[in-house]
């Protein structure tokens, strides 16, 4: 055969997959309209994934494009003369930390840091749009504000970040941190990293394995699904095929031509708007991150590429699915109700098991028995709710059986318990699968919990403030700064024989008297806290979060000799403006401080881990919806193939009121009560595992609760366009005109 008439051949086969896809003339079948959509929604889903992946990777070149760029260069020789002095410090705000990077220029010519203008003068600083708006102190508390850091300059338009000179009389010379540097655009070291970033701060890899299952699953089961919708039919027409000599090929092209406009149609309904977004840029919901479109401008010639392999890829796995000719069975007779399996309840009952042991267990191997035995419980689960649906609808059909649509409805949901189980199973194990994932990424570790107590309790009135080693003038000029009723005390080195004795904390007496009620004030030697004060206090325990461990007190000999000695400053503030005023006091007289409230560090690193929740929930908001569409068009699928049963009914209603009623009893009472037990699980799995495993963890009942409206919607959407479906499609058997 030659190559033209080959063309010809695939063309003509192609058309008989789509008219065999598109029905009789002015007679669609709407099952193959719930086809149709199916294979939209799964190109629409391919779509949004591939989109994501490659904006995931370009987002990631252009942030670490931008992070090298900033980078300093140090100076080749250590003799050499730098172009400019460079070094690093961190702040924090409620719980975000960020990177407050301090700049000296040593020579006129210094090239300057992406993103600004001009070299900031002594005292100024430029700071990130990002940090302006969360921070409205930030125009103050890092010297005069100079203006903002451009875009080239950040990491991400998110990015907390400023740039600092140190103020008159203050240097940064001379110091380890203190790097001499020519310029800027060094190689990004591995570890540790340069610059504290938490606008979103995990790796590129750790995004696509969240990406991946929940988007790339459900656009699989919705590529499956669609192929097994209308299989009897599509299943006697391919053994006809086969019967009279037709190959895999013939009957590969036959089934691409079924699914070719629908793929396409998918393609093009989601690949526009995302291509839109690449040139605005846009804003993710729940976390806030703004991807701006310089970094998806790659996106504009590669994602419609990308878009054309991925609708041909598609085609060629919906074709695979049906080179298989599925036998018509034997003619033994099997049973008229089989008995169900076993293993579900097995499963699950193990699950249970295992639930019950993790969380008496506690710890990692009872959180590792929690999360196995919930697999096993979500995976065994759709099967009995099946059943449990099924039972429903026996026990509401047994009585008032005049009711012709709640007997006929209710007796269809009896006999078809898989089907519920099939439209609900991802449903069920994806919201109880991301419900424990945000109550375990938002708990907090026991010292995380411990010191947001302890922070709320302080409500900023005593601070920790660090810096470089500097001498008895700065020190003087920082306690200074401060207003007078603010009390300094210090937290010096140990004494004793060898040197290494515990931390003590000096002061005046009246000072130390301002963390409680004291016995008395020990002057001549150090004498431990819990000898000291009668009862233990929020700022008592403070001290412990700054020295980690036995801390000893004892009263300054005078201020000037407090002011001499080397630590950390304790700083009792006094108002709502304390932490602000301690802040700017020590920036303005101190080289490299960091101002604090003890166990900060603590907070700030678990509450960054608990926000990654919300990009679980996002993408896991998208993936199912997705699942939740695909149940109901398995749903409706398989209660309209059932329709024709009830065109004997057809000669006695007019209207869609009786069908509607049918799909009600038949479908909607089914699922709510599949779909409400399953909540209801999921609800009690996670109060197990906030009550005795994750105990800080934010609760899960508004995603539970959105889950469960968003599947009831969809549901019932599927159900009102069953029941109209269904009343078109038996209306047109009533014969006219005889």
């Amino acid at each position: 055969m030659s190559r033209a008439r080959r063309r010809g051949a695939t063309a003509h086969l192609l058309a008989v997959g789509r008219r065999a896809s598109a029905g009789a003339a002015g007679r669609r079948d709407p099952r193959l309209t719930v086809q149709a959509l199916s294979l939209v929604l799964a190109a629409m889903a391919a779509a949004l994934l591939v989109w994501s992946a490659q904006a995931v990777h370009a987002v990631y070149e252009g942030r670490e494009a931008r992070i090298s760029a900033r980078l300093p260069v140090p100076a080749a020789q250590p003799g050499a003369k730098p172009a400019a002095w460079w070094t690093q410090s961190d702040d924090s705000y409620r719980e975000w930390a960020f990177s407050v990077v301090y700049l000296e220029p040593a020579a006129p010519s210094a090239p300057l840091p992406p993103g600004l203008p001009r070299w900031p003068e002594p005292g100024e600083a430029f700071v990130s749009p990002a940090l302006l708006d969360a921070m409205p102190a930030a125009t103050t508390r890092f010297g005069r504000l100079a203006g903002t850091v451009a875009e080239e300059g950040l990491a991400d338009t998110g990015e907390l970040f400023v740039y600092a000179r140190p103020p008159a009389g203050v240097t940064i010379q001379g110091y380890e941190t203190t790097l001499g540097i020519t310029g800027f655009g060094a190689e990004r070291p591995a570890d540790p990293p340069y610059f504290v970033s938490q606008s979103f701060d995990r790796p590129e890899s750790d995004l696509y394995w969240l990406l991946v299952p929940q988007l790339g699953l459900p656009a699989g089961v919705l590529l499956v699904v669609a192929s097994r919708l209308g299989a009897r039919q599509r299943d006697r027409r391919l053994a006809v095929l086969y019967a009279i000599g037709g190959g895999r090929s013939v009957r590969a092209r036959i089934a691409a031509g079924e699914c070719l406009r629908p793929l396409a149609a998918g393609t093009v309904l989601a690949g526009l708007p995302l291509l839109v977004v690449t040139l605005t840029g846009v804003r993710l919901p729940l976390t806030g991150y703004r991807v701006a479109a310089a970094d998806l401008a790659p996106l504009r010639w590669q994602f419609p590429l990308a878009l054309v392999a991925g609708w041909v890829a598609l085609c060629l796995l919906f074709a695979a699915l049906h080179l298989r000719v599925r036998p018509a069975g034997s003619g033994r007779p099997r049973p008229a109700r089989p008995l169900p399996s076993a293993w579900p309840g097995v499963l699950s009952g193990i699950g249970a098991l295992a639930v019950v042991s993790g969380a008496a267990a506690g710890g990692a191997m009872g959180i590792r028995l929690f999360v196995l035995g919930t697999t096993l419980t979500l995976i065994g689960l759709p099967p009995l709710l099946g059943r449990a649906a099924a039972r429903v609808s026996v026990r509401l059909t047994g009585h008032g059986t005049g009711n012709a649509a709640r007997l006929v409805g209710g007796r269809w949901a009896a006999a078809h318990p898989a089907v519920i189980a099939r439209a609900g199973a991802a449903l069920v194990v994806m919201l109880g699968l991301v419900a424990q994932a945000v109550v375990m990424v938002t708990d907090l570790t026991s010292e995380a919990r411990n010191a947001t107590v302890l922070g709320e309790r302080l409500d900023d009135r005593l601070l920790e403030v660090y810096s470089a080693p500097t001498g008895e003038a700065a020190h003087a000029r920082f306690a200074a700064a401060l207003a007078p009723e603010d009390r300094v005390l210090r937290v010096v080195p140990g004494g004793g024989a060898s040197g290494t004795g515990p931390p003590v904390l000096r002061g005046d007496c009246r000072d130390l008297a301002a963390l409680g009620a004291m016995r008395s004030c020990p002057r001549e030697r150090p004498v431990p806290v819990h000898e000291v004060y009668r009862e233990r206090t929020p700022r008592t325990e403070a001290l412990r979060w700054m020295s980690f461990g036995l801390v000893h007190v004892q009263a300054a000999a005078s201020r000037e000799r407090l002011l001499k000695e080397q630590g950390p400053f304790v700083v009792l503030t006094s108002g709502p403006e304390g932490r602000e005023r301690a802040e700017r006091a020590a920036r303005a007289t101190l080289p490299l401080p960091h101002v604090g409230v003890p166990g900060d560090a603590n907070v700030i690193g678990a509450q960054a881990r608990a926000r990654q929740a919300d990009w679980v929930v996002l993408v896991a908001a998208v993936g199912f919806l997705l699942l939740a569409l695909t149940g109901a068009a398995g749903l409706l699928h398989a209660f309209l193939d059932r329709a024709d049963e009830l065109r004997a009914l057809a000669g006695y209603t007019s209207g869609a009121g009786f069908h509607l009623r049918v799909a009600w009893w038949g479908m909607g009472v089914p699922m709510a009560c599949a779909l409400g037990l399953a909540a209801l699980l999921a609800g009690v799995l996670a109060a197990v595992n906030l009550g005795f495993l994750s105990p800080s963890g934010s609760s899960p009942l508004g995603l539970l609760g959105g889950g469960l409206a968003l599947a009831v919607v969809v549901c019932g959407a599927a159900t009102v366009l069953g029941g109209w479906l269904g009343a078109r499609f038996t209306h047109r058997w009533v014969p006219r005109g005889d």
